[in-house]
């Protein structure tokens, strides 16, 4: 590995807080040949003063001073800086290994032992520019990766779809929620020839960036044929079939299919080894859980997908979801489960829209706060 020696380059601010004049004098005419801008302080309070008027790239401050010594200079000085990364050498006259100790606790990076070795003074100061060098770079990077997954936030954001007010009938609402700022899960619909309207939902394994680019392929593709087939499990096959290849090894996608005849007054379904979608027969007061044979998406060639049908009444409720939300725990380590997901749609099923979303997730969250989930979190809500 090369060692990058930019950093020598730079012209470096640095801070000296000592009540001794000599010590100063010595930091300053040795730091000042290596291309080092010095500032001096004698004591902690100046020191303070120093940092807020101006920014320092490393300071050198000694323990026993006046007014404010070196431990206290240390726990103040964060306060002054916030997170920026200012590296601190603490210069002692005595090798007390609980000083050391204390001063890392509070914020030193380093120490120096006095008298002061000048060949000993350079070395620690270099390692620690090299280190903030680095840290600045990496920084920096972060901040990209940050902007660019912003981005790549508004543009998953935007391919799901918020509005299904193109969907006339049923009434359709959803909620998605990565764990991070991009995720897996998705959910489409899909306006289809004869009057037939289509439902996806979808998990694609893992997280963050892979499981996004995934999804957003996947998406695609399924929106592209979906007009294409007449019925959930050929256009399982078909997708299988672009799919197959073109995941990593650990990567495979779970969905759920749902084709609406509005003029049979049918849904014909298909499971691709997602959760089972979950029923509610108005006319009964019950929720059935529906589910098909079927393998997951783009691991192996030729896969068949079986499919079902069920006639559809007026005050009939279809959800849609990922394990996102079954699989959340408490505390106590139990999950959500599908049971009480069933249970809670009997109890609501009169709430509709974004009004019965929003109850679903206070349901969750008095289940298990959010922030505790490990995985993304996607349901349609699908009202006949």
């Amino acid at each position: 590995m090369t060692l990058n020696l930019d950093y020598l380059n730079l012209e470096w601010n640095i801070l000296v807080i000592d009540d001794s004049k000599l010590n100063r004098a010595i930091i300053k005419n040795t730091l000042s040949e290596l291309n080092m801008k010095v500032d001096e302080a004698v004591d902690g309070i100046d020191g303070l003063n120093a940092l807020k008027n101006k920014k320092y790239d490393l300071i050198l401050v000694d323990i026993i001073m006046p007014k404010l010594d070196g431990f206290g200079f240390l726990s103040k000085f964060k306060e002054i800086i916030g997170n920026n990364f200012v590296p601190a050498i603490l210069m002692t006259g005595s090798d007390d290994l609980n000083s050391k100790i204390k001063g890392l606790r509070i914020g030193a990076d380093d120490f120096l032992l006095k008298p002061l070795n000048e060949k000993e003074l350079t070395a620690r100061v270099l390692s620690l520019l090299r280190l903030k060098s680095v840290h600045s770079e990496l920084y920096e990077k972060n901040l990209q990766i940050k902007k660019e997954l912003d981005i790549a936030k508004r543009i998953q954001q935007f391919i799901i779809p918020k509005d299904f007010s193109p969907i006339p009938y049923p009434a359709v609402s959803g909620c998605y929620l990565p764990i991070e700022d991009i995720g897996g899960d998705f959910y489409d619909c899909y306006s289809l020839p004869n009057d037939r309207y289509g439902f996806l939902i979808a998990d694609v394994t893992g997280h963050g960036i892979p499981a996004a680019l995934v999804m957003s392929m996947a998406k695609m593709i399924f929106s592209i044929y979906s007009s294409r087939y007449d019925s959930p499990h050929s256009l399982f096959e078909s997708v299988n079939e672009q799919m197959n290849g073109l995941l990593l090894d650990t990567q495979y996608i779970t969905a759920f299919l749902v084709f609406y005849d509005s003029k049979a007054k049918t849904i014909h379904y298909s499971n691709a080894g997602h959760t089972r979608a979950l029923y509610y027969r108005a006319s009964k007061k019950k929720v059935h859980a529906l589910d098909t044979k079927g393998f997951f998406i783009g691991l192996a060639k030729d896969t068949s997908y079986e499919e079902k049908m069920l006639p559809v009444e007026p005050g009939d409720k279809l959800l849609l979801y990922t394990d996102g939300i079954s699989e959340i725990k408490n505390y106590e380590g139990e999950e959500f489960g599908e049971t009480r997901l069933a249970k809670f749609i009997s109890e609501k099923f009169s709430i509709k829209g974004d009004g019965f979303c929003k109850a679903l997730l206070d349901e969750v969250k008095s289940f298990s706060p959010l922030e505790n989930r490990v995985d993304d979190i996607a349901f349609l809500n699908i009202e006949f």
